[in-house]
């Protein structure tokens, strides 16, 4: 849940470059639809202009979501990640609208200390890093891109 919110903050600022402002920024339906993001920036008419995946999908999912939406993102983010990216990395060399931004599995477990029934948050990013900041703590976020 937390690198969902993560993935959404970090893509905040999208929403004008990629539907001049005009569109939704939101969370995905969750597990119940696998045809749904994690996260995902619509504009107007519906299109998905940005598609957020958090975790290791496969191929076929991954290739269907860039033929689906303007803009792909996959954010790992466990100990399994580097793994996952090695047996898939050639396969999706060609998708173009793919990037790969990883998270170390150590900053996911920081981010899910953060995580409370009721919470409030404060995100800053400068930089290409960013703060998430609760009562409970603060953590800094700065993926790697991998693709």
């Amino acid at each position: 849940m937390m690198v969902r919110l993560v993935a959404l903050a970090l893509n905040a600022w999208k929403l004008q470059d990629l539907c001049n402002g005009d569109g939704t920024l939101g969370f995905g339906i969750g597990l119940s639809d696998p045809d749904d993001p994690d996260v995902h920036i619509t504009d107007y008419t519906g299109q998905k202009r940005l598609w957020i995946e958090v975790g290791q999908p496969d191929e076929k999912p991954i290739t269907k979501a860039c033929n689906k939406s303007d803009h792909m993102l996959v954010y790992p983010f466990n100990h399994a990640a580097h793994v996952w990216w090695k047996g898939l990395e050639g396969k999706l060399a060609r998708q173009s609208k793919l990037e790969v931004h990883y998270i170390d599995s150590e900053v996911a477990q920081q981010l899910g200390a953060l995580a409370e029934r009721s919470m409030q948050l404060q995100a800053t990013i400068q930089e290409g890093q960013l703060t998430l900041s609760s009562n409970l703590g603060t953590v800094f976020v700065e993926p790697t891109r991998w693709k």
